[in-house]
């Protein structure tokens, strides 16, 4: 087996190849074969709508109003994408994304080959492909996977500007990936790279090299994406938000404004995102935590110094969820693939095949308990995904039991061979049956379809939170009433009017609104039942009546 590892890493080309078909397959296959979800894609959705029915692309709207929830550079991707099509499409959508994570293996295999060579490389980006967390995130409409993308392109820009001793086109890739990181997802895609770096050169004792890394011109490049956005935006007659988005980004930060969680979260949710390889990190922490009296390892510093700041970023950041982790992976996928790496080195005994059947052991058990408590719950409670989920659990088992069948015979590096191999036929898996599967239970689509035929020309609010999948998908802007009068004045108005709302709302809100209402539609959507309600004169000859 390891002559057989030894043609497979043979060069960086056969080792690109490797990764692009990889990441083609995973990231690519069925793209587009389930609708928005919600709650991120539909907005996502809207936006680009919008960016296409005004022909604005400097002043982003959401249902008509300003939209600064987040900075634009995906938006732009995800609306010149859709240009072909002439709008947007849960394909055209996801493909900034999808490639990002394709993108994404590239510069890991390049930041890996630097830091420990070209096998290593290749193995974390194998590892990277096949995590839980970057496969969703790849197929998914969110700004996170780009975001991700520019950050692991700094890493390995100032990694080869180090290297040779600031080189100038490294230095300006390392600032302008800032910048795009900037403007995918705010400020901070400023600073976790630069704080990254401090860290790096003042655990390396090498702060001198601050003043060869051009910070003088580097700076202002990193803020030329953002500037562009902010001139376009005055261009376009409005005033651009700074205030609005620094308050908001800060309030984010110290009180949390969606996901507030205790730093705690973390822990918990990593697990998840970097499942299943997370079985083996223990022992790669273990076997390349650097420690006192240790021979220095500038490499290994360097990749600490990241991983030290991103946990550190989001630990203390007030607003957490799974998702904002993304950075990490990568990061945590090379130190895998530095334990892998160590199995395929041919040493009789192996120092790693214990761990690694420890590990495959574990991945086994959890899959059977997974399939013993979610096949019976799936089976009583959406029995149409029975067969998805029992396909998925039998790809799940046979991919960890292979494994151990393998390391039994070939050793541990061939078992994590065989391992990503299953994984990769469990995840096509995802892909093709069980997400479109789960699309009837997530997806809007048929329930707005329902709402356009039962109102009609009538007016249509929501309350009393804003939904971006009702706009997206009804394709009509929706006034949202935020306060119990302004709901009881637009039921109330004489005129048949209807607005969509969340089951236990509507029966908080009921009797204390004491106007005659009709639930004209209802619709499980996620874990939300909505309800279309009625009120006013049933008899307006302008208005179709819903079905109850």
């Amino acid at each position: 087996m390891t002559s057989l590892a030894a043609r497979l890493f043979r060069s960086d080309r056969a080792c690109l190849l490797i990764l692009l078909l990889l990441g083609l397959a995973l990231f690519s296959t069925h793209l587009g074969g389930r609708d928005l979800w919600a709650p991120d894609e539909p907005d996502i959705g809207e936006v680009v709508r919008e960016i296409h029915l005004s022909g604005t692309w400097e002043v982003l709207r959401d249902n008509g109003e300003l939209y600064f929830e987040k900075p634009p550079l995906y938006h732009w991707l995800a609306a010149l994408f859709s240009l072909p099509a002439g709008r947007p499409t849960a394909f055209t959508l996801r493909l900034p994304s999808s490639l990002a994570a394709l993108l994404g293996l590239v510069v890991l295999f390049h930041l890996g080959r630097g830091l420990f060579g070209r096998r290593t490389g290749a193995l974390a980006a194998v590892v990277l492909a096949t995590t839980y967390g970057y496969f969703m995130e790849a197929r998914w409409a969110h700004p996170d996977m780009l975001w991700t993308f520019w950050l692991l392109l700094s890493a390995l820009a100032f990694h080869r500007a180090h290297q040779k001793g600031g080189a100038a086109l490294w230095l300006a890739v390392f600032y302008l990936s800032l910048g795009c990181a900037n403007l995918t997802k705010g400020p901070h895609g400023l600073l976790i790279p630069l704080l990254a770096v401090v860290v790096f050169l003042a655990s390396s004792r090498d702060l001198g090299f601050a003043r060869r890394m051009g910070l003088w011109w580097g700076i202002p490049l990193s803020l030329v994406p953002a500037g562009f956005w902010v001139v376009a935006y005055r261009s376009a007659g409005e005033k651009f938000p700074l205030e609005a988005l620094l308050l908001r980004l800060g309030h984010r930060f110290t009180r949390g404004e969606h996901h507030a969680q205790p730093f705690y979260h973390v822990f918990t949710s990593l697990p998840a995102e970097f499942f299943p390889w997370v079985l083996l990190l223990p022992f790669a922490l273990w076997h390349t935590f650097p420690r006192r009296g240790a021979r220095p390892d500038r490499d290994n510093a360097y990749l600490y110094s990241w991983i030290v700041v991103i946990f550190t970023v989001f630990a203390v950041s007030a607003e957490k969820r799974g998702v904002y982790l993304l950075p990490l992976l990568p990061l945590l996928a090379l130190l895998v693939a530095r334990t892998w790496d160590l199995a395929l080195m041919g040493w009789d005994p192996s120092p790693v095949d214990r761990p690694i059947a420890w590990a495959l052991g574990a991945a086994l058990l959890l899959a059977a308990a997974g399939a013993a408590v979610v096949l019976p719950r799936v089976g009583r409670e959406a029995p149409g995904l029975l067969l998805p989920a029992a396909v998925l659990a039998g790809a799940g088992l046979l991919s960890a039991l292979a494994a151990l069948v393998v390391h039994r015979r070939f050793g541990g590096g061939a078992a994590l061979g065989a391992f990503s191999a299953g994984l990769v036929a469990t995840y096509l898996v995802i892909a093709v049956q069980v997400l479109p599967a789960l699309d009837p239970y997530k997806s809007a689509r048929a329930f707005c379809g329902r709402v356009v035929a039962a109102v009609g020309g009538a007016s249509l609010a929501m309350y009393p939170d804003y939904r971006p999948t009702y706009v997206y998908y009804s394709e009509r802007f929706i006034p949202v009433l935020r306060t119990r009068a302004e709901l009881k004045s637009f039921l109330s108005s004489g005129r048949r009017a209807f607005c969509l709302i969340e089951d236990k709302v509507y029966a908080a809100e009921r009797r204390a609104l004491e106007v005659d209402l009709e639930i004209v539609d209802r619709q499980r959507i996620g874990h939300r039942e909505m309800l279309l309600i009625a009120g006013g004169d049933a008899a307006d000859p302008e208005t179709p009546r819903g079905k109850p």
